[in-house]
């Protein structure tokens, strides 16, 4: 499997549109997508930008890479919050585990 990590610095003034947008418009790529297994949607805040990181999973790199070739280079919204683009990485999945159930009233 394959993990894919891309991310966006946005103005903290811009983050609930930016990540609205994303939601609304990004996502339901992703979920649309042929070979993805899950995808989150995560922040952390840095001085006065939030970075909006899209973590995506992958069962082949085939399959990301027919995701990828199918988007659009730039992304509008990106130009209207003021984002910056970090370049994407790609790692190797090499073991994944589910934590042990700990909290007897939750099934």
């Amino acid at each position: 499997m394959i993990v894919r990590i891309s991310s966006t610095a946005v103005l903290e003034a811009s983050l609930n549109a930016y990540v609205e947008h994303v939601e609304r418009n990004e996502i339901p790529s992703y979920v649309a997508a042929s070979g993805l297994v899950s995808v989150w949607l995560l922040q952390r805040r840095f001085v006065a930008y939030v970075e909006v990181m899209t973590l995506s999973l992958w069962r082949s790199e085939e399959a990301l890479t027919q995701f990828v070739e199918k988007r659009p280079p730039l992304d509008s919204a990106q130009v209207e919050h003021h984002g910056i683009r970090l370049e994407p990485r790609l790692y190797n999945l090499v073991m994944s585990r589910e934590g042990a159930l700990r909290d007897p009233d939750v099934e």
